[in-house]
């Protein structure tokens, strides 16, 4: 019997009854508005089996504009594919997706998809619905959803060299057939427990008609989807609008007429457009821009979410001095995070390990105690330094001259200051080395950096932060490192074909462990995120986490 032979009875029992079978299947068209109103109707625009939170509420109105204002304006406009900005708010309502993978529990949510089928460990068959249509615009002009367009964004995604973080697509996923209109085939190089999750990704799952695939097709500001938005008018450094597809298949959704997200100059601009309701939500600076306005502003709602980005060290450990471990050792425990935690997110973020504890409610994570065993963080912070001095001075480090680079981010550098001055406390010199953002994220990739603060994104699943500490790295061909561990290899190349959940988190917190002591990142800490919203404002269901709230499109106001 070969390994294959093992391993798909495995995938048709384990994998599909896990993912499969407890999927929330979505309402259908003629749903009534209070089935629309449930859960997985934020999500994608139907109804689970999951609940909303809270008591029910009031019956949806329809009608009306909901205006967002924000600083942080569009990388690279509403491309699906390529947008890392404000726009990541905007073209999962414009775009639809095969399904959705939930985080905290890998259930499977439907959208434009019926059903999956894995007759085996890398085959997938993806039936679709027949009754989803794009918006009504050229060259489409409201054609249905075929398996062809499916299958032509999947491989527009892999294709676009501006496309970075990409494994999947690259060295995971071998075919893309089209059996019929409704049916695409999916073919795997081998057994990837991440299939589905990127199948609905995002940024790579995002359905564009066929006659728009073409790279050299620009969708900065125009595009055509088949979700419940379409494009009225965007401008890359003043404001979108997007308006109510009137033929979305989730009918009553959406409930609002049109969205608009409007991007200020800077944080007083905005929250002054919050107070002469020039706008309806805002994403706050921190807890204190937060609270000034809930003070001032007794009918806006403030609400919290758990972050799931965080901050980290990277170092060069293929060079002096970070090739030597009591180097990074001494770094390690040097740090005083509760000072950062108190000063940087006013007491309210928190330490983590490789993986964040944000992330599935902390079901990937190792627990707090050993990540604070691991950074002696039970030890005065005095005695922490004075030994991690002793450490340097084994080493040959002690005094040594570090170049710490960062981002031109206002935040980030305010965090390498921090940095800086507590590294210098050690006895280390570093300099701050400021890059504009683009180029230091190229350089960040080729490893172009001694010691570098790495502002992590919102990763909703344990493989590609992991994935970071593999030989070759996040995107499969090097690690910026310089970093190598066969025992962690093992660990997370077992991990991606785990179709066993349980199985699987034990062995990334065993591969976790050893990352740890390893510290060719060395983790800082994680945040919490603020938003407040006017109270006449609803459906905004403010408990989902990471992609799922792009999703929700049920938003109403009740101006009442």
């Amino acid at each position: 019997m070969n390994d294959g032979d093992m391993v798909q009875p495995r995938y048709r029992s384990g994998f599909l009854a896990a993912r499969i079978s407890r999927r929330r299947a979505l309402a259908g068209a003629g749903a009534s508005a209070a089935a629309a109103a449930a859960w997985a109707a934020g999500a994608c625009g139907g109804s689970g089996s999951k609940s909303a939170h809270g008591p029910a509420t009031p019956t949806p109105r329809a009608g009306g504009t909901l205006r967002t204002g924000t600083t942080l304006p569009l990388s690279s406009g509403l491309d699906p594919q390529l947008e890392t900005g404000a726009g990541l708010q905007i073209f999962p309502r414009l775009y639809g997706y095969l399904l959705h993978v939930d985080p905290s529990d890998d259930a499977t949510i439907y959208d434009h998809a019926l059903s999956v089928e894995q007759p085996d460990a890398t085959t997938l068959i993806v039936h679709l619905r027949p009754d989803v249509r794009f918006h009504d615009i050229a060259p489409v002009r409201g054609r249905a959803v075929t398996a062809e367009d499916a299958a032509a964004s999947l491989l527009r995604y892999r294709a676009n060299q501006l496309v970075l973080n990409k494994t999947w697509h690259t060295q995971v996923l071998d075919s893309v057939a089209v059996f019929d209109p409704g049916t695409l085939w999916i073919t795997t190089t081998l057994p990837n427990i991440y299939s589905l999750s990127e199948l609905g990704g995002i940024s790579g799952g995002a359905i564009i008609p066929r006659e728009l695939a073409d790279l050299a097709t620009d969708l900065s500001v125009t595009g055509v989807g088949s979700g419940p938005f379409q494009i009225d008018h965007a401008s890359l450094n003043d404001s979108v609008r997007i308006v109510r597809h009137g033929a979305y298949f989730r009918a009553p959704l959406p409930y609002l007429d049109a969205m608009e997200w409007t991007i200020f100059a800077d944080d007083a601009a905005r929250v002054e457009a919050l107070k002469q309701q020039q706008v309806d939500v805002v994403a706050n600076h921190d807890r204190a821009e937060a609270q000034q306005i809930a003070a001032a502003l007794p009918d806006v709602d403030i609400t919290s979410e758990l972050s799931l980005a965080y901050l980290s060290l990277g170092l060069r450990v293929d060079r002096p001095p970070f090739i030597d471990p009591r180097v990074r050792e001494a770094i390690d425990i040097g740090l005083d995070r509760d000072v950062m935690i108190r000063d940087i997110t006013f007491g309210e973020g928190d330490i983590l390990g490789p993986v964040n504890p944000h992330i599935a409610g902390g079901y990937w994570s190792l627990q707090r105690a050993e990540i604070v065993a691991a950074q002696r963080g039970d030890v005065p912070v005095d005695q922490r330094r004075a030994d991690a001095r002793a450490m340097l001075e084994r080493a040959g480090a002690a005094g040594a001259h570090i170049r710490l680079q960062v981002a031109k981010v206002p935040q980030l550098l305010d965090v390498a200051s921090v940095v800086r001055e507590q590294l210098q406390r050690l006895g280390l010199i570093v300099d701050l080395e400021t890059i504009d953002l683009l180029p230091w994220f190229l350089g960040f990739r080729r490893g172009e950096f001694e010691m570098t603060l790495i502002s992590h994104l919102p990763y909703e699943w344990p493989d590609a932060p992991t994935r970071m500490y593999h030989s070759a790295g996040v995107d499969g061909t090097h690690s910026p490192f310089g970093f190598g561990d066969a025992a962690i290899d093992r660990l997370l190349e077992q991990s991606w074909g785990e179709p066993d959940r349980a199985v699987r988190r034990h062995t990334l917190l065993e591969a976790q462990r050893l990352m740890l002591n390893a510290r060719p990142m060395i983790q800082l800490f994680t945040n919490k995120a603020y938003t407040s919203s006017w109270r006449y404002v609803q459906g905004r269901k403010p408990g989902l986490t990471g992609s799922l709230a792009q999703y929700n499109y049920e938003q109403w106001l009740d101006r009442r």
